[in-house]
């Protein structure tokens, strides 16, 4: 027969068990600040203070019970942050480009200590002279980074998500 001590015990326990069940609710968040990016060396005078964007489209919810994703407005929210670092985000009147980000894949692994995430986004420059830019990025998390797999989970699909846009960035130069 296996006892369990005292009060002090079963609280420990149960505190342990409580976090093992929220910790991946915590960890799922996908955050606008870590997919920003801080701005690029050359940016391109034609958009200068002359982008918005429109939309995003393609995320994925966050869901614990499944793999985590990166939903819409996290990562327009970052689009709209990663323009205005640039320089390209128009910040009054009406802007002379507007971009459409589609979200197309999120390659995910279902399980390991180091996690490799592919974003597959098309970006889409609509206004004289815009186009369309396929962008593919991967990004990383091992368990250095976090010991929780569903944090590593979020934070590889951060990673992908800001590469992903600063090769977009880049490619608008």
């Amino acid at each position: 027969m296996v006892v369990i001590g005292g009060g002090a015990e079963m609280r420990r326990v149960g505190f342990v068990l409580i976090l093992a069940l929220i910790a991946p609710g915590l960890a799922a968040c996908a955050t606008p600040q870590a997919m920003t990016v801080a701005g690029i060396a050359t940016a391109n005078p034609k958009y200068r203070n002359a982008m918005a964007i429109r939309s995003v489209t393609g995320g994925q919810a966050m869901d614990v019970l499944t793999v985590p994703g990166v939903s819409n407005e996290p990562l327009k929210q970052a689009l709209e942050n990663s323009l205005a670092t640039t320089g390209y985000l128009a910040r009054s009147g009406a802007p002379k480009f507007y971009v459409d980000a589609e979200v197309r894949n999120l390659q995910q692994p279902l399980i390991g200590l180091t996690l490799d995430v592919t974003a597959d986004v098309v970006y889409k420059v609509s206004g004289a002279g815009g186009g369309t830019y396929p962008i593919r990025a991967s990004g990383t998390a091992t368990f250095s980074d976090s010991p929780i797999a569903a944090d590593r989970m979020r934070i590889a699909n951060e990673r992908a998500m800001q590469a992903n846009i600063k090769q977009f960035l880049e490619a608008l130069r």
